[in-house]
């Protein structure tokens, strides 16, 4: 309740419009307590406000991602906005964050990104995901609307011909420049000779067995092959079990999440393996430790802070702990987004000419947000800068207990 009596102060004082109290009140399971009586009075003079959209599962398979998407954004309006909002030409400007579901489909991802650009009027999308990132790429794009999202496969929508378009989240291919040293001089390399693979059968699962082929060559480890597997599948001891006949030195899992994770590594021990398995997109430990229980060991999970260590990593978990109720590494590593776009706003000196905004993102560099140090990367894979890559903090599960164990900046290829 302590949170919203700090909402409604802020909405009392004018610092945050009608929308965003209750959007915020909404999204923290507070509205049944908010004072009819509040909501009837005239609302302040709100002055210039910047809407931002979110597409993402807050629903479904990989509703843990979208979730935790949507509160950095929450969040960091809320900051923002609470520090006098964004300054343009000596303007200050409120956000607005206004989310709808996806379920984790095209369709509804379509449907909701419509609405968002064409009802709602905003300029600014993030999404969540392969299913919500394709849906809402067929609206934004053409519309010129900037959109900031977690999507590691479709390679073929993105890139200079998608301007517009941002990937805020390392994918496991940037990823793999940092962990894959690690387990090499943790593990040995003599013990890691060779490697399998298990993902969903999509194009999101597709393209990231293309992205591991290319670091297992890159880094002269034996491929022994793919198993996939369906969102919808909750048995994964037969893919599992084809997994193993190839006897690989350890597993990556991708794009994975913690559920699916966990179900993965709980087979694979109960099966007798004792390789290391990595996990790239489960960034996060509570659900791992709960479902694989005491199978939980060497498990590696690339961009997962386990624990804050700077001031700054502190902050944004206690804050999240208190506007949430609880608080996870992923979420973590979200929370930058905002403050990268944010930051380009002010750079261009405009919200509204979009090209200019995505020509400044482009050029951003945040020194301390929950990830370290983040730039935008990819001019000569893809003729331009638009993959988010930052410092990854690779935690380490070892005999039901996670620790961080490295923290180091990719060894991108020249040729990225």
């Amino acid at each position: 309740m302590l949170e919203l009596e700090r909402l409604t102060k802020l909405f009392e004082e004018g610092k945050i419009t009608r929308r965003t109290f209750l959007s915020t009140a909404s999204a923290l399971g507070l509205t049944a307590a908010i004072s009819p009586a509040l909501l009837s009075k005239p609302a302040h003079a709100e002055g210039k406000v910047i809407k931002i959209g979110g597409a993402v599962p807050l629903t479904g398979p990989v509703a843990y991602w979208g979730i935790s998407t949507m509160q950095g954004w929450v969040d960091g309006a809320a900051v923002i906005n609470e520090k006098g909002g964004i300054d343009i030409g000596g303007e200050k400007h409120m956000l607005e964050i206004i989310t709808y579901d996806t379920k984790g489909t095209v369709a509804d991802a379509r449907a909701a990104t419509t609405r968002l650009v064409e009802q709602d009027q905003v300029k600014y999308v993030f999404s969540q995901a392969a299913a919500s990132t394709i849906g809402m790429l067929q609206i934004t794009e053409p519309a010129k609307v900037i959109s900031v999202v977690a999507c590691w496969g479709y390679l073929k929508i993105y890139g200079k011909d998608y301007p517009y378009h941002f990937r805020a989240e390392m994918s496991d291919y940037e990823q793999g420049y940092a962990y894959i040293p690690f387990m090499q001089e943790h593990y040995g390399k003599d013990k890691l000779k060779s490697a399998a693979f298990i993902g969903p059968d999509d194009q999101d699962g597709i393209d990231c067995n293309y992205s591991y082929k290319r670091l297992m060559e890159y880094y002269g480890i034996k491929d022994l092959g793919v198993e996939y597997f369906n969102w919808e599948d909750t048995d994964f001891y037969p893919i599992v079990t084809k997994t193993l006949k190839s006897n690989p030195d350890f597993i990556v899992t991708s794009p994975s999440p913690p559920g699916i994770t966990a179900s993965i590594v709980k087979a694979a021990r109960e099966m007798g393996y004792k390789g290391p398995i990595s996990s790239p997109a489960a960034s996060e430990t509570k659900t791992i430790l709960e479902v694989a229980g005491e199978y939980a060991h060497d498990v590696v999970l690339p961009v997962t802070c386990v624990e804050p260590v700077t001031d700054s990593q502190k902050a944004i978990k206690a804050r999240f702990i208190k506007r949430f109720g609880d608080f996870n590494a992923l979420a973590g590593n979200y929370s930058w987004w905002i403050y990268g776009l944010v930051a380009a706003i002010e750079k261009a000196g405009t919200f509204e000419d979009t090209k200019a905004v995505a020509d400044a993102m482009a050029t951003v560099v945040l020194e301390d947000t929950y990830v370290g140090k983040v730039t935008w990367e990819g001019q000569n894979s893809f003729g331009i800068r638009r993959q988010g890559v930052y410092d990854c903090y690779t935690t380490l599960i070892e005999n039901g207990k996670a620790r961080l164990a490295d923290v180091r900046y990719p060894e991108l290829p020249d040729t990225y």
